[in-house]
């Protein structure tokens, strides 16, 4: 009999599929973790107070990038470039940061990058080196939107891996960034289903950073299970979804980014 050859989406649709949700938290530590952008969002965010504002916004930035026209492309990297203004460091930080730095804005769009080419691949197995390519490439655009200029954005998959794992050499989360990253974790003031499940999201994320799990490990909740093994198994499920339903989330969020851009 002859094995049925899974149907990858292309590209551009990839990036809509609601599967790249479950990266969120991943790519939030990721981007936690860096000093600058650690520092950054703890001394100018209020994670306390909303701790999942930044991962909205961050979604609708994505999914306008990603799907929206050329203006209001423009306009929504110009609201991101009048929120980023203030976010410097003072002269008497111990971490320096502006988050205007074209640098930072790489980092934060390699973490989305990188976390939605693994789950991409979690679902529909190894992407063809050229549509991987071709992915990554478009997840370039949230940094290049807002002033990375384009040759500094890696180009190909090979080159992407060395300059995230360049980069992963500074990760480390300290005294100023892991009340941000509990602060995160105890989720309070969201939607009862989101702290219920926290603890196992948790643990299942905490799987896919093994450089960060030393750091990370102490806060999962004794007992909390490991998604990551029924993630696995419920892959064929969400691949059989119809399309219309998969893209949901995007649809949404994209047309709620819309009305917020005016």
């Amino acid at each position: 009999m002859r094995r049925r050859t899974r149907r990858i989406p292309p590209a551009a649709q990839l990036q809509l599929e609601g599967v790249l949700l479950a990266g969120g938290l991943r790519a939030l530590l990721l981007q936690l973790a860096h000093p600058a952008v650690g520092h950054g969002v703890a001394r100018h965010s209020a994670f306390e107070a909303d701790p999942l504002a930044r991962l909205w916004g961050t979604l609708r930035y994505v999914y306008v990038v990603a799907a929206g026209d050329d203006d209001l492309v423009r306009r929504s990297a110009r609201a991101v470039g009048r929120a980023h203004r203030p976010v410097v460091s003072a002269s008497d930080e111990a971490v320096a940061y502006d988050a205007r730095d074209p640098a930072l804005q790489r980092w934060v769009a390699a973490t989305i990058a990188d976390t939605a080419l693994r789950i991409a691949e979690a679902t529909w197995g190894p992407l063809p080196p050229a549509l991987a390519d071709e992915l990554l490439a478009r997840m370039g655009r949230l940094a290049t939107a807002l002033g990375l200029p384009a040759e500094e954005w890696p180009v190909g998959r090979a080159a992407f891996e060395r300059a995230v794992e360049a980069e992963a050499a500074v990760l480390a989360f300290d005294a100023e960034t892991l009340p941000v990253v509990r602060a995160l974790i105890a989720a309070r003031g969201t939607p009862w289903w989101l702290r219920r499940i926290m603890p196992a999201y948790l643990r299942a994320t905490v799987g896919t950073l093994p450089a960060l799990r030393p750091a990370l490990e102490p806060l999962v909740p004794r007992g909390a299970p490991d998604l990551l093994p029924l993630a696995r198994r419920v892959a064929p499920l969400t691949r059989s979804l119809p399309r219309s339903l998969r893209r949901l989330p995007a649809r949404r969020i994209l047309a709620a980014a819309s009305r917020a851009l005016g």
